[in-house]
Protein backbone atom coordinates (compact mmCIF):
# COMPACT_ATOMS: atom_id res chain seq x y z
CA UNK A 1 0.00 0.00 0.00
CA UNK A 2 2.83 2.46 0.76
CA UNK A 3 4.17 1.69 -3.15
CA UNK A 4 1.47 2.95 -4.11
CA UNK A 5 0.93 5.95 -2.23
CA UNK A 6 4.33 6.51 -3.19
CA UNK A 7 3.74 5.90 -6.77
CA UNK A 8 0.97 8.19 -7.11
CA UNK A 9 2.29 11.26 -5.33
CA UNK A 10 5.52 11.18 -7.88
CA UNK A 11 2.57 10.58 -10.74
CA UNK A 12 0.71 13.56 -9.17
CA UNK A 13 3.86 15.84 -8.95
CA UNK A 14 5.11 14.81 -12.82
CA UNK A 15 1.97 15.91 -13.88
CA UNK A 16 1.48 19.38 -11.89
CA UNK A 17 4.86 19.48 -13.46
CA UNK A 18 4.10 19.53 -16.82
CA UNK A 19 3.24 22.46 -18.47
CA UNK A 20 -0.39 22.58 -19.85
CA UNK A 21 -0.86 25.28 -21.57
CA UNK A 22 -3.38 26.70 -24.23
CA UNK A 23 -2.75 26.16 -27.70
CA UNK A 24 -2.17 29.86 -28.29
CA UNK A 25 -1.07 31.21 -24.96
CA UNK A 26 2.22 31.16 -23.41
CA UNK A 27 0.46 31.84 -19.87
CA UNK A 28 -1.64 28.70 -19.58
CA UNK A 29 -4.81 27.99 -18.46
CA UNK A 30 -4.87 30.69 -15.64
CA UNK A 31 -5.29 33.66 -18.83
CA UNK A 32 -8.81 32.57 -19.48
CA UNK A 33 -9.81 29.88 -16.44
CA UNK A 34 -9.78 30.43 -12.82
CA UNK A 35 -11.17 27.49 -10.14
CA UNK A 36 -11.75 29.58 -7.70
CA UNK A 37 -13.33 32.41 -7.96
CA UNK A 38 -14.92 31.98 -11.06
CA UNK A 39 -18.09 33.87 -12.15
CA UNK A 40 -21.33 31.43 -11.40
CA UNK A 41 -24.07 31.73 -14.43
CA UNK A 42 -26.46 30.76 -12.03
CA UNK A 43 -25.72 33.84 -9.70
CA UNK A 44 -24.61 36.18 -12.75
CA UNK A 45 -26.81 35.60 -15.99
CA UNK A 46 -24.57 38.06 -17.82
CA UNK A 47 -22.11 35.54 -16.75
CA UNK A 48 -19.53 34.05 -19.36
CA UNK A 49 -21.68 31.12 -20.30
CA UNK A 50 -18.79 27.99 -19.19
CA UNK A 51 -18.37 27.72 -15.37
CA UNK A 52 -14.12 28.81 -14.72
CA UNK A 53 -13.80 31.74 -16.72
CA UNK A 54 -11.94 34.60 -15.30
CA UNK A 55 -13.36 37.53 -15.21
CA UNK A 56 -9.71 39.01 -15.13
CA UNK A 57 -9.67 40.41 -18.43
CA UNK A 58 -12.80 41.64 -18.52
CA UNK A 59 -13.40 43.33 -15.31
CA UNK A 60 -12.75 46.88 -16.70
CA UNK A 61 -15.80 46.37 -19.22
CA UNK A 62 -15.68 45.56 -22.88
CA UNK A 63 -16.73 48.16 -25.55
CA UNK A 64 -20.16 48.75 -26.98
CA UNK A 65 -19.54 47.07 -30.15
CA UNK A 66 -20.87 47.98 -33.82
CA UNK A 67 -21.84 44.44 -34.92
CA UNK A 68 -21.94 42.63 -38.38
CA UNK A 69 -24.84 43.69 -40.53
CA UNK A 70 -25.59 42.94 -44.42
CA UNK A 71 -29.25 43.18 -46.09
CA UNK A 72 -29.23 39.82 -45.79
CA UNK A 73 -28.42 38.95 -42.16
CA UNK A 74 -30.62 41.42 -40.77
CA UNK A 75 -33.41 40.43 -42.82
CA UNK A 76 -33.50 37.03 -40.78
CA UNK A 77 -34.23 39.42 -37.32
CA UNK A 78 -31.72 37.28 -35.37
CA UNK A 79 -31.58 37.87 -31.87
CA UNK A 80 -27.88 39.08 -32.66
CA UNK A 81 -26.73 41.43 -29.66
CA UNK A 82 -23.73 42.52 -27.77
CA UNK A 83 -21.26 39.53 -27.41
CA UNK A 84 -21.71 36.82 -24.48
CA UNK A 85 -20.63 33.49 -23.79
CA UNK A 86 -17.30 32.55 -24.79
CA UNK A 87 -17.09 35.33 -26.74
CA UNK A 88 -17.14 37.72 -24.59
CA UNK A 89 -14.33 36.40 -23.36
CA UNK A 90 -12.69 35.89 -26.15
CA UNK A 91 -12.70 39.49 -26.82
CA UNK A 92 -11.44 40.07 -23.16
CA UNK A 93 -7.85 40.06 -25.50
CA UNK A 94 -9.00 40.59 -28.85
CA UNK A 95 -11.11 43.24 -28.95
CA UNK A 96 -8.65 46.08 -29.93
CA UNK A 97 -8.46 47.43 -26.40
CA UNK A 98 -5.96 45.01 -24.77
CA UNK A 99 -2.48 45.88 -25.01
CA UNK A 100 -0.94 42.23 -24.34
CA UNK A 101 -1.65 40.31 -27.59
CA UNK A 102 1.74 39.34 -29.07
CA UNK A 103 0.02 40.47 -32.65
CA UNK A 104 -1.75 42.98 -33.52
CA UNK A 105 -3.38 40.72 -36.45
CA UNK A 106 -5.06 38.56 -34.18
CA UNK A 107 -7.33 41.75 -32.34
CA UNK A 108 -10.13 43.65 -34.11
CA UNK A 109 -10.53 47.87 -33.97
CA UNK A 110 -11.60 48.80 -30.82
CA UNK A 111 -15.26 48.24 -30.63
CA UNK A 112 -15.63 47.18 -34.28
CA UNK A 113 -16.86 43.87 -34.80
CA UNK A 114 -18.45 44.73 -38.65
CA UNK A 115 -16.09 42.95 -40.67
CA UNK A 116 -16.22 39.93 -38.76
CA UNK A 117 -18.48 37.20 -38.97
CA UNK A 118 -21.62 37.87 -36.75
CA UNK A 119 -21.14 36.28 -33.13
CA UNK A 120 -23.58 35.60 -29.92
CA UNK A 121 -26.53 35.08 -32.17
CA UNK A 122 -29.08 31.89 -31.83
CA UNK A 123 -28.33 29.28 -34.79
CA UNK A 124 -30.83 26.97 -34.99
CA UNK A 125 -33.16 24.92 -37.29
CA UNK A 126 -35.81 28.12 -37.41
CA UNK A 127 -33.03 30.45 -38.70
CA UNK A 128 -31.58 27.84 -41.23
CA UNK A 129 -35.51 27.78 -42.27
CA UNK A 130 -35.81 31.42 -42.86
CA UNK A 131 -32.62 31.44 -45.19
CA UNK A 132 -33.82 31.25 -48.89
CA UNK A 133 -32.72 28.47 -50.85
CA UNK A 134 -31.39 26.44 -48.17
CA UNK A 135 -28.23 27.63 -48.17
CA UNK A 136 -27.44 27.99 -44.24
CA UNK A 137 -27.65 24.02 -43.22
CA UNK A 138 -29.79 22.86 -40.34
CA UNK A 139 -26.82 22.70 -36.93
CA UNK A 140 -29.47 20.12 -35.49
CA UNK A 141 -29.44 17.95 -38.82
CA UNK A 142 -25.96 18.76 -40.87
CA UNK A 143 -22.81 17.12 -39.44
CA UNK A 144 -19.72 19.07 -38.57
CA UNK A 145 -17.34 16.53 -39.18
CA UNK A 146 -15.34 17.40 -36.18
CA UNK A 147 -16.46 14.12 -34.66
CA UNK A 148 -17.70 11.24 -35.76
CA UNK A 149 -21.85 11.83 -35.18
CA UNK A 150 -21.39 15.28 -34.18
CA UNK A 151 -23.87 17.81 -35.42
CA UNK A 152 -22.82 21.48 -35.93
CA UNK A 153 -25.26 22.41 -32.94
CA UNK A 154 -23.03 19.35 -30.44
CA UNK A 155 -20.10 19.81 -31.68
CA UNK A 156 -19.96 24.15 -32.59
CA UNK A 157 -22.56 25.52 -30.84
CA UNK A 158 -22.61 26.90 -26.81
CA UNK A 159 -25.73 26.99 -25.41
CA UNK A 160 -27.49 27.42 -29.30
CA UNK A 161 -24.99 30.36 -29.99
CA UNK A 162 -22.50 30.70 -32.33
CA UNK A 163 -19.47 32.21 -30.53
CA UNK A 164 -16.03 32.69 -31.23
CA UNK A 165 -15.69 29.04 -30.13
CA UNK A 166 -17.66 27.49 -33.06
CA UNK A 167 -14.82 28.70 -35.38
CA UNK A 168 -11.74 28.85 -33.51
CA UNK A 169 -10.25 26.12 -31.41
CA UNK A 170 -7.97 27.97 -28.34
CA UNK A 171 -7.53 24.17 -26.80
CA UNK A 172 -6.70 21.64 -28.81
CA UNK A 173 -5.37 21.28 -32.32
CA UNK A 174 -6.49 25.40 -33.44
CA UNK A 175 -4.81 24.90 -37.44
CA UNK A 176 -2.68 27.95 -38.39
CA UNK A 177 -2.08 31.60 -37.18
CA UNK A 178 -6.25 31.79 -36.61
CA UNK A 179 -6.19 28.58 -34.62
CA UNK A 180 -9.38 27.64 -37.19
CA UNK A 181 -10.92 24.28 -36.37
CA UNK A 182 -10.83 22.99 -39.81
CA UNK A 183 -7.42 22.82 -42.48
CA UNK A 184 -9.13 25.38 -44.64
CA UNK A 185 -11.45 28.77 -44.52
CA UNK A 186 -13.57 27.00 -47.37
CA UNK A 187 -14.09 23.52 -44.88
CA UNK A 188 -14.45 26.00 -42.28
CA UNK A 189 -17.35 28.02 -44.02
CA UNK A 190 -19.08 25.32 -46.21
CA UNK A 191 -19.66 23.12 -41.93
CA UNK A 192 -23.04 25.61 -42.14
CA UNK A 193 -23.11 27.31 -45.33
CA UNK A 194 -24.12 25.06 -48.74
CA UNK A 195 -22.69 27.44 -51.44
Amino acid sequence: MRKLIVGLAIVAVVCVATNLEAAHSSYGCSNCHVPHWAVDPAVDPDAYGVPLFSPAQISDGLPTYDLYTSQSFDALATDIGQPDGPSKLCLGCHDGTYSHVDDPRATFLAGDLKRSHPISFTYDSALSAKVLNGSLLDPNVALSGLTPAGTIAQDMLTADKLQCSSCHDVHKQGIGDYLLRFPSIVTLCKTCHDK
